[in-house]
C-alpha cells in the first residue's frame, strides 16, 4: 500500500450535519454573542476519473469543528455585535468559504443550512457540538 492509497472498504456516502450550539464570539465592539450553526456535509459523487467517491472520514470531525470556530471568531473580530445579530448571510459566506479552503473533507461539500445569533446569555453559552447522520438524503 502506498502513502495515498485508500482502503477498498465500503465508502460511507451519507450526509451528515455538523451542529455547533452556543459558540461564544467576541465582536469587534467587545460585546459577546452566541452563535448556533448547522452545516450539512455531503459527499460528492465520484467523477469520471475516479472509481468511487472519496467518502466521509470521521477523523476530519475535529478539523471541521476547529475551522468553523476559527472562522466565527475571526469574523467576530472584524464585525460589531449589531451586525452579527442581523447579518446571517455574512456568517454563512465566511463559514462556507472557510470550509472550501480547508485541507480536510476532500470530496465532502459543506453548506450552512441554519444560523442563529443571539445576545450573550450565560445560561445559553454551552459551546457544544455534534455530528449526526442525516436520514433520508
Amino acid at each position: 500500500m502506498g502513502l495515498f492509497t485508500r482502503s477498498s472498504g465500503a465508502v460511507d456516502t451519507r450526509d451528515r450535519d455538523y451542529v455547533l450550539t452556543g459558540c461564544p464570539v467576541v465582536a469587534h465592539d467587545d460585546m459577546l454573542v452566541l452563535v448556533d450553526l448547522t452545516v450539512r456535509l455531503a459527499v460528492r459523487p465520484a467523477g469520471d476519473d475516479e472509481s468511487e467517491p472519496l467518502g466521509y472520514d470521521p477523523a476530519d470531525e475535529r478539523s471541521f469543528h476547529a475551522i468553523c470556530v476559527l472562522v466565527l471568531r475571526q469574523l467576530g473580530a472584524e464585525v460589531p455585535s449589531d451586525e452579527l445579530l442581523v447579518g446571517r448571510a455574512r456568517i454563512v459566506a465566511a463559514v462556507e468559504q472557510g470550509l472550501a479552503f480547508a485541507p480536510v473533507g476532500a470530496g465532502v461539500a459543506g453548506r450552512v443550512v441554519d444560523v442563529e445569533v443571539r445576545p450573550y446569555d450565560a445560561a445559553g453559552a454551552t459551546f457544544d457540538h455534534e455530528f449526526r447522520v442525516v436520514a433520508g438524503t
